[in-house]
């Protein structure tokens, strides 16, 4: 037995030349992609090198893809793939690129369509798969502080990089990002979004039904582009004068209490309007909050506060809209999720075009992390995040033998549990290829 006093353990150090790997999980996020058809459409969809000795774009895109689902964010952490021999025989990477080579390929602008294109064929393989019809579209745009010199101040007077990203909250996948300077105006792009969401919901039999976003998007233009295409939408009012002209000539009786679910009164009261802008087609109802400051201006702070949402939404009642708009905060989640828990807040590269193809990347392996979790687990694992993905399933133990017929992964009883069953998924045709010749199999 051991003392308390004892400043030492006593263990030895001995070399193994077993092939060891602390990623297992990912594997079968690199197993998923080939199932989905995402590597042969990197293949396809992407420039090939000018030589034979050349890396092919899914040495570069692949590895570094599951690099950021490993936690690693920096070019340089691509070592961290590179010495992992394990993980690299599992998913038949020969090679695997250097900082500098990846930093050369993402400064080729001609590689960021391809890239889009990739992002959209796994978004269709997921919707294919997706019993839903009507989906919502949350958008919001997000801003990346940064010395980089090629970035602009936004209108915080902060130098940013700033992105436009489009989730469909029914499935958590990011539809369509555009990323771009800090300067641009949190309203640019907002309606092509939409438009594309649209589209490409109806090209997969689907449908977009519902349009959820901030004040940004309180725009005549894209009011009637929803009034046209049969879009529900709930937007974040502006508080300018004309709305607020309109609070003050609610009546008082309008007016009622919102009460949490315990039945205590929240201190909130709402009630609803009409409002029509001089451009849009038609007109459209405010649902309006108010509360009282609770830390007003001793000069000239409100001493009520206002919350207003504009909406064509004439089945549902205030209290509903209320609740339904309420959810669009998931945005804001996923945008937290791909840039803090993907590493997309950091910037590689003092170039914007550069920084575009690496960010398409980390959304490209934030969709397939969703895949993963929609097509391959239960439900009650839709809603953790990567971090908590990482810890559970991805990073963990396990040892690679090589065997006369096939490839082994050799994991603990635990982990066997979660990945037999993933993997049987796959070999029974969930999705649409055969998996490769490896197995899991217990320590």
């Amino acid at each position: 037995m051991r003392t308390r006093h004892q400043s030492w353990l006593d263990f030895q150090l001995a070399e193994t030349r077993e092939t060891i790997t602390n990623k297992s999980g990912l594997a079968v996020i690199h197993e998923l992609a080939l199932n989905l058809g995402v590597v042969e459409k990197i293949a396809e969809e992407l420039p090939q090198p000018g030589s034979n000795r050349g890396f092919q774009p899914e040495e570069y895109i692949m590895p570094l893809a599951l690099m950021f689902c490993g936690g690693d964010r920096t070019m340089e952490e691509i070592r961290e793939i590179e010495q992992d021999q394990g993980l690299r025989s599992l998913c038949h990477y020969d090679r695997v690129p250097s900082p500098d080579a990846i930093g050369q390929w993402i400064r080729k602008a001609k590689h960021l369509p391809g890239l889009k294109r990739v992002n959209r064929h796994l978004v269709r393989q997921v919707l294919a798969q997706t019993k839903a019809t009507a989906f919502t579209l949350d958008t919001d745009a997000t801003y990346m502080e940064t010395d980089k010199d090629c970035a602009k101040y936004n209108y915080e007077k902060v130098k940013s990089f700033s992105v436009l990203m489009s989730f469909l909250a029914e499935v958590d996948l990011c539809l369509c990002c555009e990323y771009r300077n800090g300067n641009i105006s949190p309203v640019t792009r907002i309606k092509e979004e939409l438009e594309y969401a649209v589209k490409e919901l109806k090209r997969n039999g689907k449908r977009l039904a519902y349009f959820r976003s901030d004040s940004a998007a309180y725009t005549a233009e894209i009011i009637n582009f929803c009034n046209d295409n049969q879009v529900t939408f709930t937007i974040t009012a502006d508080k300018d004068i004309s709305v607020m002209d309109l609070i003050k000539l609610i009546p008082p009786e309008k007016w009622q209490r919102i009460y949490d679910e315990k039945g205590q009164y929240t201190g909130r009261e709402y009630a609803d309007t009409v409002q029509s802008m001089g451009k849009t087609g038609s007109s459209f109802t405010l649902v309006v909050q108010r509360w009282n400051n609770p830390q007003p201006d001793l000069f000239d702070g409100p001493l009520v506060c206002y919350h207003v949402i504009a909406t064509n939404d004439y089945e549902r009642e205030p209290l509903a809209i209320i609740g339904f708009h309420n959810q669009r905060s998931n945005a804001e989640n996923y945008n937290k999720e791909i840039k803090n828990g993907f590493g997309m807040d950091y910037s590689p590269s003092r170039r914007l075009g550069a920084n575009r193809v690496y960010f398409e990347i980390g959304v490209l392996a934030y969709n397939l992390v969703v895949a993963f979790k929609r097509l391959l687990l239960d439900s009650h694992w839709h809603r953790k995040t990567i971090a908590t993905l990482r810890w559970e399933l991805l990073l963990i133990a396990g040892k690679v033998v090589q065997t006369d017929r096939r490839l082994l992964l050799k994991v603990v009883e635990r982990h066997l549990k979660l990945l037999s069953p993933i993997r049987d998924r796959l070999k029974k045709g969930l999705v649409s290829a055969s998996a490769p010749a490896w197995s899991s199999v217990q320590n």
